[in-house]
This record gives C-alpha cells, sequence and structure tokens, in this order.
C-alpha cells in the first residue's frame, strides 16, 4: 500500500473545512432546500466541480458539518484518555466542549436539522455518519467502565441512547427558543452529569 502523503492530507482536510465554511453560511442565509452548490461554490471561492472531488453532494455537507461540530475526528482519542480519569468530570467536560460548539452555529442547525428530518436519505446518511458512529465509541467506553467497576452494571446501548437522547432534547428546545435554556445553556453540563450520576432522590435513600 502507497504511503499517504501527510501534506496532500491536510490541504485536502483544508480544502473540505473551506467548503464546509461556505455551506454553513449558505445554509444559515437561505436553508438547506433553497441552497445550491453553485452558491456554496462561489462563498468557498472554489470552481462547484470541486465540491464533488469532497463530497458525493450537498446533501453530504450537512452531517460533515454536525460531525465537524461534535468532533468527531477527536472523541476517539477523547474516550481513550477519559478511561484513566473521573467518569464524571469527561461527560462534563465533553458535553461542555461540543455544547459551545453548538452555541455557536445554532443559526446553521435551525437550517439544516428540519431537512434532517423530513428528507429520508439525508436522514439515513446523518443516522449512520454520526449517531451510530457516537453511539458505538460511547458503548465501547460504557462497556470498559463497567467491566472496571467504575459504572454499575448497565445495558451500554440503552444507556448511550439515553445519553444521546437527553443532549439531541436540549438542542431542539433551544432550537425552539427555550428562553431559560438559552440563559442558562452554560449550566446544563453540570446538571446532567446530576441527572445521569446522582439523581433526584436525596442523599441516603428513596422518597
Amino acid at each position: 500500500m502507497a504511503d499517504t502523503d501527510p501534506i496532500r492530507e491536510q490541504l485536502a482536510a483544508a480544502r473540505r473545512n473551506q467548503i464546509l465554511d461556505a455551506a454553513a453560511q449558505v445554509f444559515a442565509a437561505k436553508g438547506f432546500h433553497r441552497a445550491t452548490t453553485r452558491e456554496i461554490a462561489q462563498a468557498a471561492g472554489v470552481s462547484e466541480g470541486t465540491i464533488y472531488n469532497y463530497f458525493g453532494g450537498k446533501a453530504d455537507l450537512p452531517a460533515g458539518i454536525v460531525m465537524r461540530l461534535a468532533d468527531l475526528e477527536s472523541l476517539d482519542a477523547e474516550l481513550l484518555e477519559a478511561l484513566r480519569g473521573d467518569v464524571r468530570a469527561f461527560f462534563v467536560a465533553m458535553f461542555r466542549h461540543r455544547a459551545h460548539r453548538i452555541e455557536q452555529s445554532e443559526e446553521m442547525l435551525r437550517a439544516i436539522l428540519p431537512e434532517v428530518l423530513v428528507n429520508p436519505d439525508l436522514r439515513d446518511r446523518f443516522r449512520a455518519d454520526f449517531v451510530l458512529r457516537i453511539a458505538t465509541l460511547l458503548e465501547e467506553y460504557v462497556r470498559v467502565r463497567v467491566a472496571h467497576g467504575d459504572l454499575r452494571p448497565v445495558d451500554p446501548e440503552l444507556v448511550t441512547r439515553g445519553v444521546q437522547g437527553m443532549f439531541v432534547g436540549l438542542l431542539v428546545l433551544r432550537i425552539l427558543g427555550d428562553e431559560t435554556l438559552i440563559e442558562r445553556w452554560d449550566e446544563m453540563p453540570e446538571v446532567c452529569a446530576t441527572l445521569l450520576f446522582d439523581g433526584l432522590v436525596p442523599e441516603g435513600g428513596r422518597r
């Protein structure tokens, strides 16, 4: 197998990010449905054909944008590093980091998430490339933590989906304009950690 060229890979990554930045800008301004690859290419300063050198088409761009927001490339390394630290502290840090990235890109998410929900092809791609990739990583993390005795025995698949559902639900409420959530967004990582790790029952017994 031929060795990869790190400079070529860096250039390709930079061009992909250039296109995704332009797509986010155009989607936020016009919405996914009305945006065209020609407009995205103009915003990126590239030819329309260049987009197809890096993406299959317009439908690939929303998933790429959201995957970049979720910082999936670093999540695997984060989980490996987190195995040596505190579970709760890792959850808060990971939640806070991604919540901040989403806050910065809320306008663009408003434009593309509705299309993800109603477009079957886009929904399937988003689920495969984003939702399931995160779920697979988190499930393995939970399994290892359970095996080490850091978490009580739980079903990793269901726990992972519960955590994902908590995050997605908060995102939807924010996009819908929940004023309390918007004003106190920075507090939510700790609140969610309390719900997940401490529960609502007073310490020392059930009521």
